[in-house]
């Protein structure tokens, strides 16, 4: 999303299914920021580790499909507020691509329905309580229909099972929208350039640039500035490169291979 990593003398390193792992240390500041927790320490550590646990299970859902092709990531990297994988899209068809891409969400929601099982099998939360939790986190509920079981965990257990529930259905979602460079959107760049091999990615990032422009104006005007500022800010990011791709254009420095995709 920022960019790739560079490693540091702190990062946390280990090899997990054959796959390297590397943690940046800002990945552990911002989870620590991103988690609210103040002068909560417990708080903090439980959204730190859900957060890891979580973007890891997304990270190996791009590594493990991709490798399943034929095209092993060299390495898995947490950093800023998730990471990336580093495999060859470039070299893959473009239905091995998208399953590629569609592989790190579903693993998010595939985590989060064996949260539900684990929490149905073994802390007698029923799947009715699931759905209502899911309600609330869109807003669609104000948990009025929540039963005594959610609320008779310990405190840890609750925190636990909101804060994976949160961030494996609200990330995921969001995650799916078509704004470059989201899953969604690269999924959306992808189909594009299926049906239109040269303009496919200008038109994606016209669509980035509306749809996070859109709701950056729709936060803004809810006097929601945080999520505002970041969709803003992949709106000019997605304005940045199409000011470049016209450039490149004017100029005539646009590599002419209608048959990238082919590679």
């Amino acid at each position: 999303m920022l960019g790739l990593a560079a490693p540091t003398p702190y990062d946390l390193r280990f090899r997990l299914l054959g796959i390297p792992v590397r943690v940046h240390p800002l990945f552990w500041l911002i989870m620590a920021v991103l988690s609210g927790g103040e002068n909560h320490l417990d708080k903090v550590l439980i959204f730190i580790g859900c957060a890891f646990l979580s973007i890891l299970v997304h990270e190996y859902g791009h590594g493990l499909m991709s490798r399943f092709y034929g095209y092993p990531p060299t390495e898995i990297v947490l950093f800023w507020m998730g990471g990336y994988c580093a495999c060859d899209l470039g070299r893959q068809r473009p239905w091995q691509r998208l399953a590629v891409l569609a592989a790190g969400p579903g693993s998010g929601f595939a985590l989060l329905g064996l949260v539900f099982l684990v929490g149905n099998l073994f802390l007698g939360i029923s799947f009715a309580d699931d759905l209502e939790l899911i309600r609330i986190m869109v807003g669609l509920s104000s948990g009025q229909n929540l039963s005594g079981a959610y609320f008779q965990l310990s405190p840890i257990a609750q925190s636990v099972f909101w804060v994976l529930t949160a961030i494996n259905l609200m990330w995921g979602l969001l995650n799916l929208l078509p704004i470059l460079p989201l899953d969604g959107g690269r999924i959306t760049e992808v189909l594009l350039t299926m049906y239109n091999r040269r303009q496919g990615m200008r038109w994606a990032h016209i669509v980035s640039l509306l749809t996070a422009g859109a709701l950056a104006m729709v936060f803004f005007q809810r006097n929601q500035i945080g999520p505002g500022i970041w969709f803003a800010y992949f709106a000019f990011q997605n304005y940045q490169v199409l000011q470049t791709l016209h450039q490149s254009a004017k100029y005539g420095l646009v590599e002419d291979d209608a048959d990238w995709w082919k590679r």
